[in-house]
């Protein structure tokens, strides 16, 4: 899936981004939505808070080194962003790795984190010049061996951990017996495992998840050196939530106390995936209103706001740290109603943040919403269901880290505009109107009066 719906190498078609002197990307938006020209639905995407994200998380766990979960957010400027940042990636999918390739990503910076693979996917890999992947099942390793023989390979464990998606349901071996007998069976089969992955699950909120990971780790590493076999990598996987700078601190702490306490020798290499953690703070959707009704439900007043995106495009992934506020135009009524948010599909079940109590003040059809911490998985949720458009993105970069990055061999010349004309709309996502070669000659063809 594609944030515009247009494709250009793979890619989602871009004017290039706006580079600011003086503005703020959110004085980007209001330009463009008080201006009147912007109707549609917008995402700005700010650059600089992916890259304050990165720097953020290398100085807090400088031991780690980062491959970035690109099923989070898989845009081109994201992608360029993360390569020119030093940054690995965390692949899930032969499209994943196609996309770095065409970026001319060193293929041994890449980890196909996925621990079950078609013997297709498994070639492709192979042919692509990929060196690592992850395995928790003894079928798994049979495929490997079978295809890719010269693999080297991270057995997949399972880490429990309060998370919203929980990974450990789909994948990841028991951390003692289990593990151990794959380990073995590796061994026998002539394959080479060089280290232990474990992910906690998406937006884990158990601060104590990674350490349990790797003092699970550390028993493999240690039943390995046993057996005369040396491993080499640690992988603590994602789950860093997005919502709160000094969340990851938090972590931090745990993990790198951790990792003295049973990784002491720096040779072992320590990756990680975050992917949301870097993406999400840095996207914030700026949605049109096309209706509004107010309705009785359950003898409380309902306003039913009715938006240019919702549950099939855009907004299928919805949690707490989702906040909406009003961007007022023309309404200034500040009392707060409770509100439903309805996205512009014609069925019913486009209902967005269903789960929670959202309270809005009065809004009108001239009015906008503003949802921050879109930047995550929003993306590649999205659908073409009933032909709805993608919304777009305007991308913005301030011009110092423009100066930083402008030239890196990552970027061309064309993916930035130096002055940009702020008040552009972004292109129109209506189809184009056919109105010639109108058949009139079909036999049976139903006519409306």
């Amino acid at each position: 899936m594609t944030m515009n719906g247009e494709l250009q190498n793979g890619f989602a078609m871009h004017s290039g981004a706006f580079v600011l002197e003086t503005h703020s990307p959110a004085d980007i938006a209001r330009t463009l939505i008080d201006s009147g020209r912007q109707k549609e639905p917008f995402y700005v995407f700010d650059m600089d808070e992916a890259h304050r994200r990165i720097q953020h998380f290398k100085s807090k766990m400088p031991r780690v080194q980062i491959f970035y979960a690109m099923k989070s957010n898989d845009s081109e400027y994201m992608l360029k962003l993360s390569i020119a940042s030093g940054l690995g990636f965390d692949c899930a999918s032969p499209g994943e790795i196609y996309k770095l390739r065409q970026l001319n990503v060193n293929p041994k910076s890449i980890i196909y984190a996925m621990p079950s693979k078609t013997a297709e996917q498994m070639i492709y890999a192979r042919d692509s010049g990929v060196l690592h992947t992850t395995f928790d099942s003894s079928y798994e390793l049979k495929k490997i061996k079978q295809n890719w023989p010269d693999a080297r390979l991270l057995v997949r464990i399972r880490v429990e951990g309060k998370s919203v998606y929980n990974l450990g349901d789909k994948f990841g071996c028991g951390h003692d017996t289990e593990a151990i007998k794959l380990l073995d069976e590796a061994a026998a089969l002539g394959l080479k495992v060089v280290g232990v992955a474990f992910h906690v699950g998406s937006a884990c909120s158990s601060i104590d998840s990674h350490e349990n990971g790797l003092r699970y780790a550390r028993a493999l590493f240690e039943h390995e050196a046993k057996a005369g076999r040396q491993m080499k990598i640690v992988d603590i996987g994602g789950g860093f939530l997005s919502d709160r700078t000094d969340r990851i601190d938090q972590v931090a702490n745990i993990i790198n106390k951790a990792l003295d306490e049973y990784f002491p020798d720096k040779s072992v290499q320590v990756i990680a995936e975050p992917g949301r953690y870097i993406c999400d703070s840095s996207y914030t959707l700026y949605c049109s209103i096309n209706n509004v009704r107010k309705v009785i439900k359950d003898k409380e007043v309902v306003n039913m706001i009715y938006l240019n995106d919702g549950l099939y495009g855009t907004l299928r992934y919805n949690e707490s740290w989702h906040k909406v506020k009003r961007y007022r135009v023309s309404t200034d009524e500040e009392t707060l109603e409770k509100a439903i948010l309805w996205g512009p599909s014609c069925d019913s079940t486009d209902r967005i943040m269903e789960n929670f109590t959202i309270l809005l003040p009065q809004c009108s059809p001239s009015d906008w919403l503003i949802l921050p911490i879109q930047g995550a998985y929003s993306f590649g949720f999205a659908t073409h269901f009933s032909c709805l458009p993608m919304t777009r993105t305007r991308i913005v970069i301030s011009s110092e880290l423009w100066y930083k990055l402008k030239d890196s061999k990552v970027f061309k010349t064309s993916d930035f505009v130096v002055k940009p004309d702020i008040n552009e709309p972004l292109p129109t996502t209506m189809p184009k109107v056919i109105t010639e070669n109108i058949t009139t000659d079909v036999k049976s063809l139903f006519l409306l009066a």
